[in-house]
């Protein structure tokens, strides 16, 4: 009696543990069930974040400063994993949805393989070559900014394995795993950062080590996850070297993300270091507390595209034209609801930069930084969404004309043009048009392909080319 008590109690805990039916007929409560863990998930990331510097703020404004600083360069290292993850995602979602099981097993396996050491690679580099990384850090900030560096370069490794095994999770339907995973991950970061900050007094340091620890308790979730099969895809370390050729589209398809990711870095480390030029130590942290709130609402829109991704790449591998466009509609609903309520924050700018410092002069900065990042908010849903359903199509250049948009090819022009000019407020003036810019012309092009996935639907199609000629 007690055997089959404990059998009937294990599958139930599979049966809560077990991925979603990316097949499920009931549309809008599969894409809140998948998409709500995910934005939930890295809400929990966001609010860590912003914890994490009200913390700093409590030693001192240099402290927040030099960690902005430092953050373009661990963003750089990260959208190689966010890129990876972006692709092993969409092409096991895919291959899952042709049904080949082991296919996707060998895409998953190579390319966590790939991440780990490409993040260990980083990881060399960044300690042998601190000086050169630290772009636009001034003579005073520069001992804090390389100290926190070298300790943090040890986590690369880890946050490659963490960004992809995430992204896997939510590809195979699993988003409430990933979204606990994540919760337990940043909710150990948040309570070892005062510990380490101000119980042990390492400061700096402190924030480091308390993130090395979180995420080793993270891996250590998803090891157990794995070695007892608890998901659709098996990892494996059998693979053989010609497996190494299916990196190859999941690179192409995480390529936007990647290029977005490393043009967001190098649009931080430019925005910092023009605002220490006009402001300094003060204007570097101030433009810093603005580029954290943002994420704060720009991370639960992401969430939630993530958790569609999967739904959207089950269905294109499907051929199902009706379940994609249906999925963007709803997506697109629900993306921006949510970042225009947020975008309405920033009328309180004030209140929420003192949060983070007593400083009058970092607050009349940051505050005019986040009345000109925060607005735009209102269009975010927009370029998020289609974003996603171009990557979920396969769609590179697509996705990649967007998702250069913002810190890009839009962003870098004003910079040259309106600083020399305006001085900060030319600085400002460049964040919110290029944010604004982007959110346009994701307007367009995801009314002209919802427009191309209508035309298709209705004449019963399998495919979705030709593509609008708008869009590349």
């Amino acid at each position: 009696m007690n055997d089959m008590s404990d059998a009937s109690g294990s599958f139930r805990r599979r049966q809560r543990l077990a991925p979603e039916d990316l097949a499920s007929p009931q549309l809008f409560r599969l894409l809140l069930r998948l998409g709500l863990p995910a934005m939930f998930g890295l809400s929990i990331n966001a609010a860590h974040h912003t914890i994490n510097m009200i913390f700093i703020g409590m030693i001192g404004e240099d402290q927040i400063a030099a960690i902005m600083i430092v953050l373009p360069v661990l963003m750089l290292v990260a959208a190689f994993g966010e890129g990876i993850g972006v692709g092993v995602a969409t092409e096991v979602g895919r291959t899952l949805g042709a049904g080949n099981r082991s296919r996707a097993g060998a895409i998953a396996s190579v390319s966590l393989a790939a991440g780990v050491v490409f993040g260990a690679a980083s990881a060399i580099a960044i300690l042998a070559f601190p000086d050169l990384l630290l772009f636009g850090a001034t003579p005073a900030l520069q001992p804090l900014a390389q100290q926190y560096l070298m300790m943090i370069a040890v986590s690369v490794p880890l946050t490659m394995a963490q960004i992809i095994l995430d992204f896997l999770a939510i590809a195979e339907g699993n988003a409430r795993f990933s979204m606990w995973t994540l919760v337990a991950c940043f909710a150990l970061n948040m309570i070892l950062d005062p510990i380490m900050i101000f119980g042990f007094g390492f400061g700096l340091q402190g924030v480091a080590i308390a993130t090395i620890l979180s995420q080793l308790v993270a891996l250590c979730i998803y090891a157990a996850y794995h070695a007892r099969r608890l998901g659709t895809v098996r990892l494996a370390f059998g693979w053989q070297w010609r497996d190494i050729g299916y990196l190859r589209p999941v690179l192409a398809v995480g390529a936007p993300t990647t290029l977005t990711s490393l043009a967001t870095a190098g649009a931080i480390a430019a925005m910092v270091s023009l605002a220490g030029t006009y402001h300094g130590e003060a204007g570097i942290a101030g433009v810093g507390i603005a580029l954290r709130l943002l994420a704060v609402g720009t991370l639960p829109v992401i969430g939630i595209s993530l958790g569609a991704q999967s739904i959207l790449s089950f269905a294109w591998g499907r051929g199902d034209t009706a379940r994609v466009l249906s999925a963007a509609r709803i997506l697109t609903a629900v993306t921006t609801a949510v970042s225009g309520t947020y975008g309405v924050a920033a009328l309180a700018s004030e209140e929420l930069a003192s949060f983070f410092t007593d400083d009058a002069t970092v607050i009349g900065i940051a505050a005019q930084a986040i009345v000109a990042t925060h607005l735009p908010l209102l269009l975010f849903g927009l370029r998020q969404t289609v974003l996603i359903l171009f990557q979920a199509q396969g769609r590179a250049k697509a996705a990649v004309a967007i998702g250069l948009a913002q810190n890009g090819y839009l962003l870098f022009p004003l910079l040259a043009l309106l600083p020399p000019f305006f001085g900060f407020s030319g600085l400002l003036a460049a964040m919110f048009l290029a944010s604004a810019l982007t959110g346009l012309l994701s307007a367009v092009c995801l009314m002209r392909t919802l427009r191309a996935l209508r035309q298709r639907s209705a004449d019963h199609l399998t495919s979705i080319r030709p593509y609008p000629s708008f869009c590349p």
